[in-house]
Order: C-alpha cells, then sequence, then structure tokens
C-alpha cells in the first residue's frame, strides 16, 4: 500500500487516463427521445469528485437517457472555460470556487445542473515536516505555506483554518503555489514550513515524507464545504433543455450510487491512476444528491469575505432546476 500511495504522490497531476465512452446515440444514430445534443462532450477531472460521471458510464445512466458521454480529460476547472465557450465541450466539472471567480470576472456566464462533491473532515488537510516544531496552525506566523494555486479552493479553506487559528492569512504567513506532487519534496527540502493538500496527496505525503497533519482543513466553517459540481455555459443550457434534463437524472441516479463508499472506490481506478488499494485507504468526501443554492451559498460568502470575488453572485440565478 505504501508503494501504491507513492506513486500516486509523485505523479505530476493525479493521472489523465479518464476513459471516453461511446454507445447508442453517436452522431447520426437514432434519437427517439428528441434529444438537442444526444451525444455530449463532458470535461471531466479525473480526481475523485468526478466518480458519479463515472459510475453513471459503468450503469448504462447515460444510455438509458439516450446519451452518449464522451468523457474529455482536463487538468482543473478552469482549462474548460474557453472550450466550454467555443462549444467543443459541452458540460464540465467545475470547482465551485474558479467558477464563481470566473463569473465574478465577466468571463462567463455558467449555469450549474447538478452538483458532484463536498469536502469531509480531512479529505483536505494542513500538514508539515516530520521533524518541525510546529505544532498548532497558530504558530505558523510568519512561514511559507505551499498550496496548490492561489485563489484556489485550498487557499480559501486555508485561509479560512489561519484565521481561525488567530491569524490574518493575507500578511501573517506567505501563501506560495506548488503542484500538488511536489509539496511532499518541497516540506522535506524546507523550501516550505507547511503545505495544504487534498487527497490522495494528503494520505501520500505523510506515506512518502512522514509529514504530520497539522490541522483539518474542512472543518467549524467549513464543514461538508461544496467543492465541485457539474455544468457549463447559460447558452447552452438554454439551447439544450431536454439534453441537460437528460444528464441531470442520470447524475443524479449515480449520486445516489455514490452514497455507498464502496461502489466509489470500485469506480475511481476506472479513470484515475490511483491504485484500488490507494482509493480503499484515502479519506474521500461525499456526493450530494441535490444542487442547493443554501448550500453554495456559503462557498460564494466566504469567497466574498476573504476579497476573491468583487460582488455576491445570485447563486439561485446560476443554477438549473432539477427536472421532475
Amino acid at each position: 500500500m505504501r508503494r501504491s500511495l507513492v506513486r500516486v504522490a509523485s505523479v505530476a497531476a493525479v493521472a489523465l487516463t479518464l476513459t471516453a465512452c461511446g454507445g447508442p446515440g453517436e452522431t447520426g444514430a437514432p434519437n427517439p427521445r428528441g434529444l438537442e445534443k444526444p451525444v455530449l462532450n463532458v470535461g471531466v477531472v479525473p480526481v475523485p469528485d468526478s466518480a458519479p460521471l463515472q459510475i453513471a458510464q459503468q450503469r448504462g445512466f447515460f444510455r438509458e437517457e439516450g446519451l452518449t458521454v464522451r468523457a474529455k480529460p482536463i487538468k482543473a476547472s478552469p482549462e474548460a472555460t474557453p472550450m466550454l465557450l467555443n462549444g467543443s465541450m459541452d458540460l464540465a466539472l467545475l470547482n465551485y470556487v474558479s467558477t464563481f471567480t470566473a463569473q465574478d470576472k465577466g468571463a462567463i456566464s455558467f449555469k450549474l445542473v447538478a452538483d458532484s462533491y463536498q469536502g469531509t473532515s480531512n479529505s483536505f488537510a494542513l500538514l508539515t515536516g516530520k521533524d518541525s516544531r510546529i505544532a498548532t496552525p497558530a504558530d505558523l506566523r510568519g512561514k511559507k505555506i505551499a498550496v496548490p494555486a492561489v485563489r484556489s479552493v485550498t487557499d480559501l479553506l486555508l485561509a479560512v483554518r489561519l484565521r481561525t487559528a488567530g491569524l490574518d492569512p493575507a500578511r501573517d504567513v506567505t501563501v506560495t503555489p506548488i503542484p500538488l506532487a511536489g509539496m511532499g519534496a518541497a516540506l522535506r527540502q524546507g523550501s516550505v514550513d507547511a503545505v495544504a493538500a487534498v487527497e490522495p496527496f494528503v494520505t501520500g505525503v505523510q506515506n512518502e515524507h512522514g509529514a504530520r497533519r497539522l490541522a483539518d482543513l474542512v472543518t467549524g466553517p467549513t464543514r461538508d464545504f461544496p467543492i465541485a459540481g457539474w455544468g457549463g455555459t447559460a447558452r447552452f443550457a438554454e439551447r439544450n433543455p431536454k439534453t441537460v434534463a437528460a444528464f441531470q437524472r442520470a447524475i443524479g441516479k449515480a449520486l445516489r450510487v455514490a452514497a455507498d463508499r464502496d461502489e466509489v472506490v470500485k469506480a475511481i481506478p476506472a479513470y484515475t491512476r490511483i491504485p484500488a488499494e490507494t482509493a480503499a485507504a484515502i479519506t474521500l468526501g461525499s456526493f450530494p444528491a441535490t444542487l442547493d443554492a443554501a448550500r453554495l451559498e456559503r462557498v460564494a460568502a466566504l469567497m466574498r469575505e476573504f476579497g476573491y470575488l468583487s460582488r455576491t453572485p445570485d447563486i439561485a440565478s446560476m443554477l438549473v432546476a432539477q427536472p421532475r
């Protein structure tokens, strides 16, 4: 197991090996349900967040709705934005922090069609070196902390945790972007004093480098924090209501299956390079079955509080109603 975790932590990003599944509904095939676009190109980040789509593929939920979903691997949600705008991608897994940021900047008008993933205790964590004298987050004053990217969901979770510890995240610490796969080495070499990471890298850094878990990042104000959902442009949603509803029904079925951790663990190795034994060992978040504006407003409120947004977005207007 340790070798598997080390291998995962050393990958430059959780690998882009997600399978693109075809089947009935290809272009030119019968379309008895009258869907506007029965073949969908969907951007998927190969991380645990995306498990519902893989489950829907494996269980035939898309096929039952007359859809063929072609999964297109992307490294992170922001990578999907230009493809959603030019029409080469129809929907994508979107993390809420980057989605609300892009909408705030006027770069794109998003519509969210389904939830996918929310953080749970220790699915994101703050780690320090095994020999470090840092004992609590309050000890990080004047220290350097690695995050996967600035103004990311991990950066936001870290900022909330630091403030809870009595620190000003903008003044009392230095935050530096380091790819998740490089965090363990940075910690070992002493170029940073702590790292803010997400699974499977939390477990990987601990096993490979002996890092100590300093704090849970999904707790208190960020307990059960919404992380990512499925969405696309407002234009696509408005022009393809039947198609979007079919996708929602299929993903909804998959989300209910994903309530069983064992089903998620079985799905993960099929579209990532996370081995089955590693998937079984890491801390997984949960998969909400409903898309709820009040939950997502928590994300927007914290983003506004920490200066990520210039104004509070109207979350309810960004959601596509679930089909009955």
